[in-house]
């Protein structure tokens, strides 16, 4: 697990949101870049948008009960290629040249999917990679307590406080 980063996932109904509308924009990218064979079109390869997407779809839940403590391992390499994705959806909004056919592939599917826009994408490509992103020694802690069937020990607790504060630092829980 050397390069692996578990982290907490919450179980909030607007989480869950954030990440099913970020991975079918992901999804969405990746399948076009694929159909269309030109690797620079959607300004990343197809692979990225693929290993983003497959990452964030694991991410949503529809059992949003607060006492639901999902831990998920996130790996390096997952996490680099969403970054990048976020990048380019940055680039994007930001009306970029060579970011063009992305924002043209993008709107359409963002009107229908949820009546948003580049902008509200970007900022729930953000949401997302903060919770996944967060390397605080918690997510390490409360991963071991969990993984041991330690849930209740102070330290866990801690590790489960420390974590929640750094997601309201963050703007992903209130």
């Amino acid at each position: 697990m050397s390069d692996d980063r578990p982290v907490l996932l919450p179980s909030s109904c607007e989480w869950s949101e954030d990440a099913r509308l970020v991975g079918g924009a992901l999804r969405t990218v990746q399948a076009a870049a694929s159909a269309t064979g030109d690797e620079a079109r959607y300004v990343l390869p197809p692979l990225p948008w693929q290993v983003a997407a497959d990452l964030v779809e694991k991410c949503p839940t529809v059992d949003h009960h607060h006492s639901n403590i999902r831990i998920m391992v996130v790996p390096e390499r997952d996490l680099r290629a969403l970054w990048a994705c976020y990048e380019a959806l940055v680039g994007a909004h930001e009306g970029h040249a060579e970011a063009t056919k992305l924002a043209d592939l993008l709107s359409p599917f963002l009107r229908a999917y949820d009546d948003t826009d580049l902008e509200g994408l970007v900022a729930c490509v953000g949401r997302v990679l903060a919770v996944l992103s967060l390397g605080i020694d918690a997510a390490r802690a409360l991963y071991t307590h969990l993984s041991s069937k330690e849930c209740d020990t102070p330290e866990a607790v801690d590790a489960v406080t420390e974590i929640l504060t750094a997601w309201r630092k963050a703007g992903v829980a209130p």
